[in-house]
């Protein structure tokens, strides 16, 4: 199996304004291969729910909030690996492989629109 790509958070987007977001030629070039990032999760929606969001800096989890409350723009959502829901800690850097998939994708489940995810993810610290 070939080695994952790494992606940082600042190579996310090419731009981003009130106009809408740009993503990065780099972004676009991964897109559909297994990506490596590191960051900070935090679960998204209500406590049931298995979708988490990486950030580059930790925040705050609210299941009472709904899905998109103050989620920075390059937040990337995590959507873990069938049957499998590692164990996280708030707070701690971890490790997130997955592959990567980009476009706007409404997620009921955490009660939020995606931009950028990875699919099949783990994690590690």
């Amino acid at each position: 199996m070939d080695e994952p790509a790494t992606l940082g958070f600042d190579e996310i987007f090419a731009s981003v304004g009130v106009l809408g977001h740009s993503f990065s030629e780099r972004l676009e070039a991964l897109d559909g291969r297994l990506v490596r990032m590191r960051g900070y999760l935090a679960p998204v929606g209500h406590g049931d729910s298995d979708v988490f969001v990486l950030t580059r800096r930790p925040v705050a989890p609210c299941s009472e909030c709904g899905g998109g409350h103050d989620l920075p723009d390059d937040a990337v959502f995590v959507l873990p690996a069938a049957g499998d829901r590692p164990r996280f800690r708030p707070g701690h850097e971890v490790s997130v492989e997955g592959v990567l998939e980009h476009g706007s994708l409404p997620l009921p489940e955490a009660e939020a629109t995606s931009l950028v995810r990875l699919r099949g993810a783990r994690w590690r610290d």
